[in-house]
């Protein structure tokens, strides 16, 4: 048993559906029973400073392992000991390779809770652990960080990117090319809203297409897939616009940077909200110019993090060419930093686990105040999260 496997490619194509890889592969966040694709340009390469083709297919070896966590069962999950699991235990496999390389004081987590709250009050949490920092010694750069966030954080980050930064038309949605959003006043949120209410509608933009108009339950439980904060990431032409109308949110900036010791600038945010039926396609994130690594966050049900690398360089454009790749089990506040050379890899979550969200979270947005009286209408939407996972991954674009 091996936590670096070295896997060759299927003789298959890879399908999900009715769908193929050269559909599937290609960073769009899919409900499970969608057939729809998101347009993929292939005009030719568009290359980084990096030299990567944001256009690239993925190997077809991660693609095939891809699928087979996607099919595995939540129980199968739990006893595959291939999986990296830090609750459940490293094996010695595994421990060879996860090598610790250093800690988070719990006086700088707490440091960035009191910056990222900004509040200047006393935290009910307690004083936070100790994170250790584990380093993939297979996948340079590769940096996890498990339950490196407290479960008060937790519920405040998701608290608000769901009220605040959801509900800010300078930040796009999945909905925005679609719809005409009914955003909630200012300092309001969508959770204020009634399941059914008929003049809160997401109405389509065009009556003849395709689209029918939402009540608020059908868009923020059934179709809400993503949220992009500061630089706006255009999923079709995968690509950064040269200014943003609207900055990176300060404290989440301040929470970003205070944990990561200022390694890099938080200056575009991808925020995906998964179901437990939902998955996350293999894909690299190469759209950035700066080669400074990236911070992924989990919030809510755990998922499967599947990462690859070439076992051999200069073999890029090779489609079926060997892969080392490792899976990973996140956990609510756990982190993955990708730097150095794994800032390229390709990766994907291709499962959520139900039944895993977190006490802090079971009831939200019931809880989700900071302060002062919470709205009632937050009654109607109690357990949203239950079944959820929320990433928000966080990067520094430009140089």
């Amino acid at each position: 048993m091996n936590i670096c496997r070295r896997v060759a490619p299927a003789r298959n194509a890879l399908k999900i559906g009715n769908l193929r890889k050269s559909k599937t592969c290609s960073g769009q966040l899919y409900r499970s029973r969608e057939r729809t694709t998101p347009h993929v340009t292939m005009d030719g390469p568009s290359h980084g400073h990096h030299g990567h083709d944001t256009h690239a297919m993925p190997p077809q070896a991660i693609c095939d392992a891809y699928k087979k966590y996607q099919r595995m069962s939540d129980a199968a999950v739990t006893d595959d000991l291939e999986i990296v699991d830090f609750t459940r235990g490293l094996t010695p496999e595994q421990q060879e390779k996860l090598t610790p390389v250093g800690i988070v004081p719990s006086e700088l987590i707490a440091k960035a809770q009191k910056d990222f709250m900004n509040t200047g009050a006393e935290y009910n949490s307690g004083h936070p652990a100790a994170c250790t920092i584990y380093e993939h010694s297979g996948f340079p750069g590769l940096r996890l960080f498990p339950a490196l966030l407290p479960p008060e954080t937790q519920s405040i980050f998701v608290s608000r990117l769901l009220h605040r930064e959801l509900s800010n038309p300078l930040h796009k949605t999945n909905f925005h090319d679609d719809y005409d959003i009914p955003y909630p006043p200012l300092d309001s949120s969508f959770f204020t809203y009634p399941h059914q209410a008929k003049n809160q509608v997401f109405a389509p933009k065009d009556p003849n297409s395709k689209h029918k108009p939402l009540n608020a339950a059908q868009a923020l439980q059934k179709k809400f897939r993503w949220l992009t904060l500061g630089s706006q990431y255009d999923w079709n032409t995968r690509a950064y616009p040269s200014s943003s109308p609207t900055p990176f949110p300060s404290d989440v900036s301040r929470l970003v940077t205070t944990l990561f010791q200022n390694a890099f600038t938080p200056e575009s945010g991808v925020v995906l909200m998964y179901s437990t039926k939902d998955f996350m396609p293999v894909h690299r994130d190469v759209s950035e110019e700066c080669e400074r690594g990236l911070a992924s966050f989990t919030l809510g049900c755990d998922g499967l993090f599947v990462i690859s690398r070439d076992v051999r360089k200069g073999e890029e454009h090779i489609d079926n060419r060997e892969q080392d790749l490792v899976c990973i089990r996140v956990r609510s506040g756990d982190v993955i930093q990708m730097g150095g050379e794994t800032r390229w890899a390709w990766h994907a979550m291709p499962k959520i686990m139900a039944g895993t969200c977190p006490p802090c979270l079971e009831t939200w947005p019931v809880g989700s105040t900071e302060k002062g009286k919470e709205p009632k209408e937050y009654e109607r939407w109690r357990g949203y999260m239950k079944g959820k996972r929320l990433n928000i991954s966080c990067r520094q674009v430009w140089n």
